[in-house]
């Protein structure tokens, strides 16, 4: 099963969750607070000759509120 990547807008914080792809749009309850997550867009690393290459840049995060 995939890992999705939430956020919680009411205590800003990031969480994640292990769900079946048939449940990708299914809300997913943040486990601080309770208030309903916004899936957001998940940064990989890729392996490089056996060794783990993190992405260039940093991770995409909507924590301002927009």
């Amino acid at each position: 099963m995939p890992i999705y990547e939430f956020f919680c807008t009411k205590c800003q914080k990031e969480f994640e969750i292990m769900r079946r792809m048939t449940s990708i749009d299914d809300p997913a309850p943040c486990p601080t607070c309770g208030a309903p997550g916004e899936r957001e867009v998940s940064v990989f690393a890729s392996k490089v000759n056996f060794y783990i290459k993190p992405p260039a840049k940093g991770a995409y995060r909507k924590t301002d509120g927009s």
